[in-house]
């Protein structure tokens, strides 16, 4: 045997631990022992690539790395699969906020360079990681290990999209999403978050109604009020039409009666906003209204808030609450109303719902072939039991969950993820230039509809233009008619152009011929309203949204130029670049922009798609520059991980695999998502368990976090008290979906119990003859003890074994505790010094219990492992069996326990000389059995047995015993009150049970408990007076 160290240190043996293990190549299952051909598979929860192991990561990888050892120890095929998740959002926010401080942002680096640098941080990410997770003892199968941008996972995700876009269950449309304006994203419903915040709430007079809400900015376009069908308040309005005034002026409203009203809350009656609301959008769509977007993606009003286009939406609230006050429209504000924020996961921006056209999963469709939606096929797996949840309640919420899932939108707009799989025929770029200088032009007069010429400096400028745009090739050259725009054109791109007269300037009218300022202080005016006897800037709008329309059927994929006027390059503005008409204005424009080398626009154009794994062949097309949102990716992660779309032998041997081990939060998240996939793709279950952890918390319960400064780093609770400690303490007191408590002081007290197990094994491993492994066969229990100990063995193997089949790792780690330190070490071991001969039992036990500890604890247990000098590691040894032992009464061994106990409880509580040994008598009907355990109750109770004794009584089990000690006049003093009160409570249910109205009117049974409590007093009064 080696020499053992007095002291077990961690550091001094986990690293050169995990590094043997590695070498062995055992985390494979591929090199197992073939001893069944039963597998156990675990998919690894893939951690995100940005950060840090964190308590909840340390208490995942105790108990699936508890689960696989175990496994692998019964001799199944055993598989943890490994990988890391490219957490788009998260990760590219990383990178954005390190170019931030150099003052850049991902568009000055262009897409490939920026991916570039977020590949080379998620490498350095991935490294930390992986470090990390072997610092848990982690026993995972690295030769497989995946990330989510993988190739092969990049296949896999590309095969699905394609199959789910054919499958009609995929499709792109214009709906409400989660918008977040800090990330610049989509968010899909469960990565909202959402925090309790006071916020006035506002009540407001509209037409025949009050309406209620806190967010009046969202409320220009509101032009239907919404009633229950059976609210005797409304009945009278209901289909009728009114006139209202409210921010703007007057607005035509419409009353609609629909089961969605509540007429508890509020006053019943509410108005409709479809493009800032999920629940409003769908009433548009059943009632085929229109949706007009209030607020923008930078969280700005757009011109549908007409004033007030282009303020933020703080400002916005505050205006409009002002203005609805100065016409009375105002009925009450509630200053102390507490609503719930909804806010993005990653930045804590409150989140904007707003219509935006992106890729949707359509979960209620029927999927073809199956005559079932992809929300039916996931809930029937849990509701037949194939997938089983632990624990049960959560059930409940998954089917809540998925009974109320909407449309899942798996676009985002952001670089890093995978690239959604579709290609476009390439947009129509439009370069725009504007029309030589005319002589109004130099006079600052309005020309509008005139159709003058160019004058000399017009000329001039047109003739620069060509030599700029020489290296420039167009493919279709667009003018307004008009002789300015005409003229341009031939000087700068010669005589093949088309002239359009949508292209025209704006009509002034009345105004044609005055000053440019007079018409541009009219500008803001004739947005809406036409120049006297001319046109408003809707109407130019109107033509060049006709324009655009033709343009965009006819020249797909083409560079055109187009030359014309200020008023229709402004209305690009607003349809191509999405400004508000204020926004598009420029007092300075001539000056400050006309003669810039063109305006750039593009337009797209999706009615031709191409929908594959590879670019489609052929020019001019681009692929959409949207990624996929990352739980589509990490959704099909059981399955593609094992080699699909490829049937490979991985897939075919653990695929469903048995256990998805989680966190309860984030249920929706991924484990939902994951049995939709697998459910729909290969028909089949994903797994068989969902065992769901809680939450990681500190020692009052708080949830742990930088801010409350009350977290703790796994790693330097393993670099302080080894890995093994901080496994222990996060497996015992869990419990499935309930939060765990943990704090220093708990991973210390069991970095004190692995020094006991490291202890009884020294103990055990120096003071035998030999150190071997014994065969069963081998054993030759002789003494009552012997067979105690080895039945108690029997029974750990058992328990801990139905404990580890059934996740109760708690209770496994409990009873594990309970026999080392208490059975074996107090008992078992403390008789083996006295009755001696114990080698073989010892030896036996410790190797059993090392096996058995394995999977909690897998260091130490391998180190001590060592010693025997086995040919095969522990990590891959087999589990224990039970003994067949002869019957032999063991139960009287736990009265010798009892006494033993008895004896040295009554010495404690006496506060007897902890040095001095006492004489005792005991008494029994079994004397035979005290006089074969004689040296055992006198050694371990510290007493010499006489016939006879003086001292205190104890009785255990009709054994009585009596000790040869001065009873304690603080016990003395607590018995006397015990008995004053027993006697009293006698007194009081010997009354009870004279009574006669209580004989006659309570139930016999109730009778029976009294009677038993009058019992079981009066033998308590017997022992204390006695």
């Amino acid at each position: 045997m080696k020499d053992l160290p007095k002291i077990y240190n961690s550091k001094s043996f986990e690293d050169k631990i995990y590094l043997k293990w590695e070498e062995s190549g055992f985390f494979n299952p591929d090199n197992l022992p073939e001893r069944n051909k039963k597998s156990f598979t675990i998919s690894l929860p893939p951690p995100n690539v940005t950060g840090q192991l964190h308590l909840g990561h340390a208490a995942m990888l105790a108990y699936q790395d508890t689960m696989t050892r175990y496994h692998r120890l019964i001799g199944d095929k055993t598989l943890w699969l490994p990988g890391m998740d490219h957490a788009a959002i998260a990760t590219q926010s990383v990178v954005e906020k390190k170019l931030n401080k150099k003052k850049k942002t991902r568009h000055d680096l262009g897409r490939e360079k920026f991916l570039k640098e977020r590949n080379n941080f998620a490498e350095d990410s991935k490294k930390t990681i992986r470090n990390q997770i072997k610092k848990m003892g982690s026993s995972l199968d690295w030769s497989r290990e995946h990330f989510t941008l993988d190739e092969d996972l990049s296949i896999a995700v590309k095969t699905v999209f394609k199959k789910m876009y054919d499958d009609g269950l995929i499709y792109k449309g214009d709906r409400v999403v989660n918008w977040c304006p800090t990330c610049q994203s989509t968010l899909a419903d469960d990565e909202v978050e959402y925090v309790e915040k006071k916020a006035p709430f506002y009540y407001f007079k509209y037409g025949p109604v009050i309406i209620g809400t806190a967010r009046p900015e969202t409320k220009f376009s509101d032009k239907v009020i919404i009633v229950h069908p059976k609210d005797k308040r409304y009945k009278d309005i209901i289909g009728k039409e009114f006139n209202v005034e409210w921010i703007e002026g007057k607005i035509k409203a419409k009353v609609i009666a629909d089961i969605i009203a509540d007429m508890e809350i509020g006053t019943g009656a509410m108005t409709i906003t479809p493009a800032h609301s999920m629940v409003d959008f769908e009433l548009a769509q059943k009632y085929d209204l229109k949706v007009e977007k209030i607020i923008d993606k930078d969280g700005k009003l757009t011109s549908a808030a007409g004033s007030m286009a282009g303020l933020d939406v703080e400002k916005a609230r505050k205006k409009v609450v002002e203005i609805l006050d100065k016409k009375g429209l105002v009925h009450e504000i509630d200053n102390n109303y507490t609503h719930n924020l909804s806010i993005c996961y990653r930045c804590s921006t409150p989140i904007e719902p707003l219509p935006s056209k992106q890729w949707f999963v359509d979960v209620n469709k029927k999927v073809p072939g199956r005559n079932k939606s992809l929300k039916q096929l996931a809930s029937e797996v849990v509701e037949s039991g194939e997938i089983k949840m632990i624990p049960n309640r959560f059930n409940k919420t998954y089917f809540q969950w998925m009974d109320n899932l909407r449309d899942w939108c798996i676009s985002r707009q952001i670089w890093y993820g995978h690239r959604i799989p579709v290609w476009y025929k390439e947009p129509i770029e439009i370069t725009y230039f504007v029309h030589g200088t005319t002589p109004d032009n130099e006079k600052s007069i309005a020309t509008g509809l005139n159709d003058v010429s160019l004058s000399e400096l017009g000329i001039k400028q047109s003739k620069e233009l060509k030599k700029t745009l020489k290296d420039k090739k167009f493919d279709v050259i667009i003018t307004s008619d008009l002789k300015r725009a005409t003229e341009s054109a031939n000087y700068a791109f010669g005589k093949d152009y088309i002239t359009d007269k949508r292209l025209r300037e704006i009509n002034y009218g009345d105004m044609t011929g005055k000053s440019s300022k007079e018409v541009y202080d009219l500008k803001k005016e004739t947005i809406n309203e036409p120049y006297p006897n001319g046109e408003s800037h809707k109407n130019v709008e109107k033509r060049m949204r006709d324009l655009i329309d033709d343009i965009s059927k006819k020249y797909k994929g083409k560079k055109i130029a187009i030359i014309a006027h200020q008023a229709t390059q402004q209305a690009l503005d607003v349809i191509l670049k999405g400004k508000t008409w204020k926004q598009a204005f420029d007092e300075d424009w001539r000056n400050t922009k006309a003669w810039q080398p063109g305006w750039k626009y593009k337009i797209e154009t999706d009615d031709e798609t191409y929908v594959g794994l590879e670019t489609p062949k052929g020019k001019d097309w681009i692929q959409d520059e949207d990624t996929l949102d990352t739980w589509f990716s990490s959704s099909l992660w059981t399955f593609s991980t094992l080699g699909w779309p490829e049937k490979t032998n991985d897939l075919k041997t653990f695929h469903p695999t048995q256990v998805m081990e989680t966190g309860y939060d984030i249920l929706f998240f991924w484990v939902a998502r994951m049995i939709i996939m697998s459910t729909y793709v290969l028909e089949e279950i994903p797994f068989h368990n969902v065992y769901l952890h809680g939450l990681i918390r500190d020692k009052e319960g708080k949830k742990m976090s930088k801010s409350l400064g009350n977290g703790i780093d796994p790693l330097e609770m393993i670099d302080k008290y080894g890995a093994d400690a901080l496994r222990l303490s996060m497996i015992v007191g869990s419990t499935p979906g309930n939060d765990l408590r943990l704090y220093e002081e708990k991973i210390q007290g069991y970095r004190n119990f692995i020094n006991k197990l490291w202890n009884i094994s020294r103990y055990i491993l120096t003071t035998v003859k030999k150190v071997e492994q014994i065969k069963k066969e081998d054993l030759e229990p002789q003494t009552m003890a012997d067979y105690w100990i080895l039945n108690q063995l029997n029974n750990i193997i058992d328990n801990t074994t139905d404990n580890l089949e059934n996740f109760k790792f708690s209770q496994a780690g409990e009873e594990l505790y309970e026999f080392t330190w208490n059975k074996l070490a107090n008992w078992y071991i403390e008789i083996a010094k006295i009755e001696g001969n114990k080698d073989k039992i010892l030896l036996y036990i410790l190797e059993k219990l090392l096996i058995l500890w394995h999977p909690m604890c897998p260091f130490i247990s391998e180190v001590i492992w060592e010693q025997f000098n086995s040919k095969e590691l522990l990590i891959i040894s087999n589990w224990p069996n039970k003994l067949k032992l002869k019957e032999k009464e063991v139960k009287e061994f736990d009265l010798i326990q009892e006494i033993i106990s008895a004896i040295r409880n009554a010495r404690a509580e006496h506060k007897a000389n902890t040095k001095k040994t006492y004489s005792c008598s005991i008494s029994t009907k079994n004397q035979k059995l005290i006089e074969d355990n004689k040296e055992i109750i006198e050694k371990l109770g510290k007493v010499k047995i006489t016939p006879k004794s003086p001292g205190i009584k104890l009785n255990v089990n009709n054994v009585d015993i009596i000790l040869d000690i001065n009873e304690s006049p603080e016990v003395k003093k607590n018995k006397e009150k015990s008995i004053i009160n027993l006697e009293r409570y006698i007194g009081i249910q010997e009354n009870k049970l004279k009574n006669k109205s209580f004989s006659k009117n309570a139930p016999p049974d109730v009778i029976l408990k009294e009677e038993e409590k009058l019992k079981q007093a009066k033998v308590e009064l017997e022992k204390l007076t006695s």
